[in-house]
């Protein structure tokens, strides 16, 4: 009585876990033992691609024939079901079974065997050996001929790009943007500007919840498909082209061909110097009221300094020494601090806000978790359905994919929001007290922080006029609180005005630096 082992192997896990095709051929090999008076000392099961011999079940079954090689229990043959379970590559087909040799050990197909004692028989072997590497090599063929055929007429073979979902357009697959894209248009934007880093933009793309390597992001930048084109390579005597998308574009070729420079190294990186910003807040915040411009500001040097001015480029125009135009900011600032009533006020109405929508979030928490179990049990009973032959194998995987995609989703949505803080301390401490002491925060801050400081008061440029005073207007937040705090100091204040201002601001961060 011959030992031999048995060996089945499928192509991947899916096929591993939904199939039936392992348990048929470990089935088929049994019964062919049987037949042949065949002891089967070892089964195994494999779900790898026959592309190459590096397989874990594989190398498990060399180690195991190696070891029994001059044991009374010594292993014959591996049993395998037929040549393209073994292997679709005609060379290691040859280099693995004369490996085996070496320990005594054969190759037995149970489909299509062969007679080993014939002087011919290397040669229906060698041809037994090559038919899986033919059928996978047309098969490949076919499959780019297929794919460049779709991307010729515009269509989109593989998995969608991030910022896109996979769509099938007629006959064509495609894709159409997802809730991603304006993140991967913005990484674009940022790109194109030349003042970040590509992994800065990488780490920023990773803070928004998508995984994305060193290695992959400048590939994303350099993905013309973006721009609504697919590039198609050289297909046998085709050249490489690009062609027109069925897909909308997410990237203006101009911003596409931008960032890329920028990528490159093509463009030249600003330097914007800090120490500018703060010996300059001003700049872009004032403006001519004789050429309508945006002043400048530059250093004239004197005798013994330098005098600063923010100027128009024109000429004949004022000029305004930078310490006399700070303090004309500053006494606007103390005019818009607002009294300790209206921040108590402020503060009791923002906190009965924060404590709502900490409720509302914890309410949706609760019904995402419903909604997990429930897609749980979903599937559980698909499962059931599928098993108890109430489905086909088509209806039972296209019906998993959905659930799966809508457990996926809902399982995302669960975890941000579990991330989510509520802002209430954080915000009621320290933003907060800064409506009390605006001056003293503004002369403490640095140029940038001042600069958004006076972005989020200030709606429009400030003049100074022809006796040098400031004309300027604030945006509707600030307004509505110089309102309130007007007010307040008459203790005529409401509740309701409150609530209609923490409605109509709509962001609690207008004074978030």
């Amino acid at each position: 009585m011959k030992n031999v082992i048995s060996y089945s192997r499928v192509s991947t896990d899916e096929q591993a876990q939904q199939g039936y095709s392992l348990d048929y051929q470990e089935q088929t090999i049994q019964r062919y033992c049987e037949l042949k008076d065949y002891k089967i000392i070892q089964s195994f099961r494999e779900d790898h691609s026959a592309k190459d011999f590096e397989r874990p079940e594989w190398r498990k079954i060399i180690k195991l024939v190696k070891s029994k090689e001059k044991q009374k229990d010594k292993i014959s043959s591996v049993v395998i079901l037929r040549a393209d379970r073994f292997s679709r590559n005609l060379l290691l087909s040859l280099v693995e079974k004369a490996k085996l040799n070496v320990f005594g050990c054969t190759v037995e197909f149970v489909e299509g065997g062969i007679d080993l004692t014939s002087p011919e028989s290397l040669v229906v072997e060698a041809i037994q050996y090559s038919l899986p590497q033919v059928e996978i090599e047309k098969l490949s063929l076919r499959t780019r001929e297929g794919s460049y055929k779709c991307r010729l007429s515009g269509g989109w073979t593989g998995s969608p790009l991030r910022g896109y979902k996979s769509i099938r357009l007629e006959k064509f697959p495609s894709m159409a943007l997802n809730e991603q894209a304006p993140i991967i248009k913005e990484a674009f934007e940022k790109m194109a500007t030349g003042l970040y880093s590509a992994d800065q933009i990488r780490r920023w793309l990773n803070s928004k919840g998508m995984k994305i390597t060193k290695n992959q992001f400048p590939n994303i930048i350099r993905n013309i498909a973006y721009t609504g084109k697919i590039l198609i390579l050289p297909f046998k005597d085709q050249p490489r082209k690009i062609v027109d998308g069925l897909h909308p574009s997410l990237v203006s070729e101009e911003l596409f061909s931008a960032a890329n420079h920028v990528l490159d190294g093509r463009k030249r990186n600003m330097n914007f110097n800090p120490e500018k910003s703060d010996l300059y807040p001003l700049k872009g915040f004032l403006r001519c009221p004789i050429h309508n411009r945006t002043l400048s500001a530059y250093g004239s040097k004197g005798r013994c300094e330098i005098y600063h001015y923010y100027v128009c480029t024109k000429n004949r125009c004022p000029r305004y020494p930078i310490q006399w135009a700070h303090d004309q900011i500053e006494r606007i600032l103390d005019q818009i601090q607002f009294s300790a009533k209206t921040v108590n006020h402020y503060k009791k109405i923002l906190a009965k806000k924060f404590d709502s929508m900490d409720l509302d979030r914890k309410r949706k928490q609760r019904e995402l978790e419903r909604e997990l179990e429930t897609l749980k049990g979903r599937k559980t009973y698909l499962q059931n359905e599928y098993l108890e032959g109430k489905i086909t194998a088509a209806d039972f995987n296209e019906l998993k994919s959905t659930i799966e995609v809508k457990f996926f989703q809902t399982d995302l949505e669960l975890s941000n929001l579990k991330s989510q803080k509520t802002p209430f301390k954080d915000y009621l401490d320290n933003d907060i007290p800064l409506m009390e002491d605006l001056v003293g925060f503004y002369q403490r801050a640095d140029g940038r922080s001042k600069k958004k400081l006076l972005g989020l008061i200030f709606s429009d440029k400030i003049e100074f006029d022809e006796n040098k005073v400031p004309k300027f207007s604030f945006t509707p937040p600030i307004n509505s609180l110089i309102q309130i705090s007007k007010n307040a100091e008459k203790d005529e204040v409401s509740i309701e005005q409150l609530e209609g201002f923490v409605r109509g601001s709509g962001d609690f961060k207008f004074l978030r630096i």
